[in-house]
């Protein structure tokens, strides 16, 4: 089948002369001997390198004719079927590839090599007499072998081998979920493989109340290939790095595997997978040539496919057509479809560039949004990447997988512990580079934002080197210092005029005027930007003909970075009270070589006497910088001292009024704070639905100490809730209605938590008129009541007395 695809995409684009010597060249090719074939194949084949060990002459020269040897059985397996050009094409890059290794008898790719000839054969006889039902059914099956060959695997970036390392995708890849498609009528008899065994869970009182009370609160989450059992046509919808590619490469190998499930009209054989990336497509056409030229298959398989209703069509990158083709992709697809009305399809696309804006689909295409990786799903991505990185060393399996659990565990630890780490890390790109941060920085997560953002734009500069720019690419011309300089000029540009998405025109413009600053003529930037549309790094085309930052996070590093190089520190200073800089101010203090006192005591000037956003961006600057002196330390404690912990109404009213900014100078003074000062942090964090307390919010829950004294509330001072872990309850009421992130976690934790925080909750539940937020509460207090009646029934209270009286 590979020999289809090269043969498609040559014949491709080529005119009448091409074809005619084609033609010539074939004839030439039909007379040939299998044996001039491999004669002029081995020939021709550049000389190998030395084997280890300097192996004796003779050796080479036996393991070189038994190479030969083994090629010849292989094609004599074909048939008495002439060599097409396609076929040699492939035996010169296997007998080179096989050369590097000295021709050592055992080499996987030799064994593939045979199988496939062998199974060609039964194809070729099958069309010999006429037989399209036989031919197609082996044409299936060597089809099927090479689409898991093509796509089984997964590459594992960033670990700067010397050669690419792979590993199988059902061990590597962690399956994406959706959105509940919608827009579509679901079939009235979903079709799944006939191999694909289902799932057995234990119904408990738990799972069923939890999903009863959480089910018609929005869209829920389900596994990608599920919603392809309900809706035989769906777009999915994803941002840049969400992991689009693999999962159709993921879909292509379990439907060639005969794993993977779609809905149809009644029992059918499993779908027959086409996976073809828009942007390979020369021109619009997506009929079966079309296809085939872009998936590496034959074209009549592929008319075969479809007129049965078996092809199940993977289209990668709607949003990604050559510019020649962009408005005809859509208009050629529906054609095929309503030719062939039983085709199945997966289409994927980035966001529409306007908000609110629908995505364009043909008709009748259901639409699911790929969400955002979970808390457990990051764990799993990184027990994963980090077994496939143990094991790239080829280490023996058990070695590799207790060295690659330490690895995991220590990183799912400090993931964890930084919200600011666990935003990054949703989607599979961001998430894959913090693992490759962490195997080598020698097993740590760099804890000043500054080192961690720069650690990570590092890599993500460095897959851009590695990226195979055609040669003299504009971008190729910048080394990894002038493009994080052009960047940072951008980011700055774009904060200034408080963007984080950008036309690409306007993207070409601000590159333009940096780039003779760095040596290279303005006219590159329109180069430069079309180099990078389709290449996930630092920036993105988030969405068609739409620049943004992969994370505004970088964007903030960027721009921070700017600032300090061009010791900017007043423009900084002056906007200390726009909340869009705060993140930018807190990260400038944190860079090497800058004046971090200098920027310090400026936003402690700008409150005067009082205690302001200036003393709160101070505080967070002095955690952030490499170095502060001990005296403005000092300073900086007694002036967030009489606000922080509030010790009345009025200053919890203050720092309320303050917002976000206040939030982590509360995060950081909650561990030493006394039971009435947790108290009223707690309330005060719940309040401003400051987000990443969350984490230390949870270990609360479990909390029952009570406060002994009266603490400060909004109003008055008071003595309710009367635990830690009801003040806790207060904050997951206020965080449940903002953040989809905070009430998972709220649900992985709320079994262990004290009966008084249920209490809060039944409190909150009662007066909730909001439907979506009261079957949260009653969702979180039934997962509750559940675990404790499981902690109390009489089976389980049986287990200690008996381990007493054992004892």
């Amino acid at each position: 089948m590979t020999t289809a695809v090269r043969e498609a995409k040559t014949r491709a684009g080529r005119g009448k002369t091409v074809g005619a010597k084609r033609r010539s060249k074939m004839e030439h090719t039909a007379t040939e001997s299998k044996e001039a074939v491999l004669d002029t194949v081995f020939a021709d084949a550049p000389a190998a390198p030395r084997a280890s060990g300097d192996l004796p002459e003779m050796v080479r020269k036996n393991r070189r004719e038994r190479a030969r040897r083994r090629l010849l059985d292989a094609l004599e397996a074909r048939g008495p079927y002439p060599v097409p050009e396609g076929l040699r094409g492939e035996l010169r890059a296997l007998v080179e590839r096989w050369g590097q290794k000295g021709f050592e008898d055992a080499f996987p790719e030799a064994d593939l090599f045979e199988i496939r000839c062998a199974e060609e054969r039964t194809v070729l006889d099958a069309a010999a007499r006429g037989d399209e039902e036989a031919r197609f059914t082996a044409a299936e099956r060597v089809y099927r072998r090479e689409v898991e060959g093509r796509y089984g695997q997964i590459e594992i970036r960033g670990l700067q081998l010397s050669a690419r390392v792979r590993q199988d995708l059902e061990m590597a890849y962690v399956p994406l979920h959706v959105e509940e498609p919608s827009g579509e009528v679901r079939s009235a008899k979903p079709k799944k493989a006939a191999t694909r065994k289902p799932k057995v869970e234990a119904a408990t009182i738990e799972t069923k109340a939890a999903s009863a009370m959480l089910r018609g609160l929005e869209r829920p989450r389900v596994l990608a290939t599920d919603a392809l059992v309900s809706h035989p046509r769906l777009l999915i919808v994803g941002e840049p790095g969400s992991g689009k590619s693999t999962l159709l490469a993921y879909l292509a190998t379990r439907a060639a595997r005969g794993e993977l499930g779609v809905a149809t009209p009644g029992p059918t054989p499993a779908p027959i997978p086409f996976l073809v990336p828009v942007r390979a497509l020369q021109d619009a056409e997506t009929s079966p040539e079309g296809i085939a030229g872009a998936a590496g298959a034959e074209p009549w398989f592929v008319e075969a496919a479809l007129r049965r209703g078996r092809a199940l069509l993977l289209i990668d990158g709607l949003d990604e057509a050559q510019v020649q083709v962009a408005g005809k992709v859509l208009p050629a697809l529906a054609a095929t479809l309503d030719a062939y009305p039983g085709t199945s399809v997966v289409v994927t696309t980035r966001p529409a560039a306007a908000p609110g804006q629908d995505e364009t689909a043909p008709r009748g295409f259901a639409h699911a949004r790929l969400l955002p990786m979970t808390r457990d799903e990051v764990g799993i991505f990184i027990d994963r990447w980090c077994l496939a990185a143990e094991l790239s060393l080829n280490k023996p399996r058990g070695q590799a997988e207790l060295d690659a659990r330490a690895a995991a565990d220590d990183l799912k630890e400090r993931v964890r512990a930084s919200r600011a780490i666990e935003k990054l890390a949703q989607t599979p790109l961001l998430c894959s580079v913090i693992c490759v941060v962490h195997r080598f920085l020698g097993q740590r997560i760099p804890e000043r934002r500054v080192a961690l953002y720069e650690a990570i734009t590092n890599v993500l500069l460095y897959e851009w080197d590695r990226a195979k720019f055609a040669e003299g690419a504009a971008i190729g011309k910048l080394d990894a210092h002038a493009k994080r300089a052009l960047l940072a000029r951008l980011a700055l540009s774009m904060h200034r005029a408080r963007v984080a998405e950008l036309p690409a025109d306007e993207v070409v413009q601000r590159l333009a005027a940096h780039l003779p600053d760095l040596g290279r003529p303005e006219d590159e930037a329109a180069a430069i930007v079309a180099e990078i549309r389709d290449r996930n790094g630092v920036l993105v085309e988030r969405a068609p003909g739409s620049f943004a930052f992969s994370h505004l996070t970088f964007q903030e590093y960027l721009a921070a970075m700017e600032l300090v190089n061009a010791r900017a520190y007043g423009e900084l200073l002056r906007n200390h009270k726009d909340k869009w800089w705060h993140e930018v101010i807190v990260l400038s203090a944190g860079f090497p070589g800058v004046h971090a006192d200098r920027i310090i005591r400026g936003l402690l000037d700008k409150d005067g006497e009082n205690v302001a956003e200036g003393t709160m961006l101070a505080a967070q600057c002095a955690e952030t910088a490499i170095e502060v002196r001990q005296a403005l330390r000092r300073e900086i404690e007694k002036r967030v001292a009489r606000l922080v912990p509030p010790a009345s109404p009025t200053e919890m009213e203050t720092l309320y009024i303050l917002g976000e900014v206040a939030g982590p100078v509360l995060l950081r003074s909650l561990d030493k704070a006394t039971t009435e000062e947790k108290a009223s942090i707690i309330l005060t964090l719940a309040y401003l639905r400051y987000e990443p307390a969350t984490r230390a919010i949870l270990k609360l829950l479990k909390d029952p100490s009570r406060p002994s004294h009266p603490f400060a509330d909004i109003h008055s001072m008071t003595n309710w809730p009367p635990t830690l872990a009801g003040c806790a309850a207060r904050f997951v009421a206020h965080l449940i209605e903002i953040s989809e992130a905070a009430f998972s976690a709220f649900l992985d934790t709320i079994p262990s938590a004290d009966p008084s925080a249920i209490n809060v909750l039944k409190i909150h539940k009662r007066v909730e008129k909001i439907p979506q937020k009261q079957a949260k509460f009653e969702a979180l207090i039934a997962r509750a009541e559940a675990a404790h009646a499981r902690t109390s029934s009489p089976s389980a209270a049986r287990v200690p007395r008996r381990a007493v009286r054992s004892g």
